[in-house]
């Protein structure tokens, strides 16, 4: 056995190659290299001990390039954006400036500048203010210059001008109100920003209806302008003309609900003024729903969202019935609900939440987000009905 098991065992390879001699040509290059290595490290150390100046010079005739309009889609939307802020030419005149000196560099400046908004000075009627100086005026390209930050949300909305003017307080030393006039296209783009900043813990204002005070000032929507009075403190004169410059705003501006209409179909009983808020595209993330107003309401212990949306019947109609099919997907549980005062009404309820949708004529509303589906049903029927109102 032990002779089988070791005449299986592979022979071993007992040859090693062992280099006793490296080829002269081998040594040669090898040294070669070392010293190839040496010389480059020198070459470094010495460049790195020199500056030079011209490594670091600014290159203006590659600034030029950058002060004209790209063609295609990409020069369109950079290009006429630079162009509307005056970045253009602040590259053009840059360069130049470079080149052949700054008193041609103004000059350019000068003749490319952009002449300032203007429109009607703002006056008041009010009693124991005093102007503090002329009246500002922003357009949609310079918006950003007053309330940088703040401004894409306003474009957002189409805003159109901003006009503001800042007016002392007699008699109370270093205290004044500044007062913003933002006008937009439309009274519901207007509501709709409104809405955006409303303060939740502001207080009702009698005199504007989409309105509410704050700490600091007065707040309020009337036609197609977003007003702002703020205060400068929280004295008691000057909050008392803050007010009354409110009120003078109120009264001159005109007033213009157009198309607002859901907006007055919201209900006041139990409403939270601070809740309305205002979506123009695909409120609750649904495409068909569009200009919706919704708020939160106190009904039967509960905190009930609703909404309305206003359109022609034909949209209604369409709207509603996406809306229902929309709810049963997703192992969504949809019931048609017998009408209430000619209004077709569903229930739907999906992962323990409920939605009780009607439509009637040109109008589609509702309860959604609901824990409790036999309130929404209720307060939605009572709504119909005209018993909340």
């Amino acid at each position: 056995m032990a002779a089988n098991a070791e005449s299986k065992t592979p022979p071993r390879n007992r040859s090693q190659f062992v280099r006793t001699e490296i080829p002269r040509a081998e040594r040669v290059v090898s040294v070669l290299c070392v010293l190839l290595l040496a010389a480059i490290g020198v070459a470094i150390f010495i460049k790195g001990r020199h500056f030079d100046p011209n490594l670091y010079a600014l290159r203006t005739d590659a600034l030029k390039s950058t002060a004209e309009n790209v063609e295609g889609k990409s020069g369109t939307i950079c290009g006429e954006a630079a162009q509307a802020r005056g970045v253009v030419k602040t590259a053009t005149v840059s360069a130049e400036a470079a080149d052949e000196g700054h008193g041609e560099a103004a000059s350019t400046a000068k003749t490319a500048a952009k002449p300032a908004p203007t429109g009607e000075q703002l006056v008041m009627t009010v009693a124991g203010i005093k102007p503090m100086g002329d009246t500002e005026f922003y357009s949609a390209d310079t918006l950003y210059e007053k309330i940088d930050g703040r401004a894409p949300a306003y474009l957002g909305f189409n805003f159109q001008n901003l006009r503001t003017r800042s007016f002392e307080v007699l008699g109370a030393a270093g205290s004044f109100v500044d007062v913003y006039e933002f006008h937009f296209d439309t009274p519901i783009n207007a509501f709709g920003m409104f809405a955006l900043e409303r303060d939740p813990k502001g207080a009702a204002l009698a005199f504007a209806p989409d309105g509410y005070a704050g700490e600091l000032g007065y707040y309020f929507r009337q036609g197609a302008c977003y007003v702002q009075i703020i205060a400068s403190d929280t004295k008691e004169k000057t909050i008392a003309i803050a007010k009354a410059v409110a009120q003078d705003r109120a009264k001159a501006l005109p007033v213009d609900n157009a198309g607002l209409d859901a907006r007055r179909r919201l209900p006041a009983t139990g409403l939270d003024p601070a809740s309305v808020q205002f979506t123009g595209e695909n409120a609750m993330g649904q495409e068909f729903l569009k200009n919706v107003f919704q708020a939160t309401y106190a009904f039967g212990g509960k905190k009930l969202p609703f909404f309305v949306m206003a359109a022609t019947p034909e949209e209604a109609a369409a709207a509603w019935q996406s809306f229902f099919e929309f709810s049963g997907k997703f192992g969504g549980k949809v019931t048609a609900l017998p009408d209430v005062n000619g209004a077709k009404v569903f229930q739907a309820e999906s992962f323990g939440t409920f939605k009780v949708i009607y439509q009637k004529d040109g109008a589609v509303g509702g309860v959604f987000d609901a824990d409790d589906g036999g309130a929404a049903r209720e307060f939605v029927e009572q709504y119909l009905t005209g018993k909340i109102q």
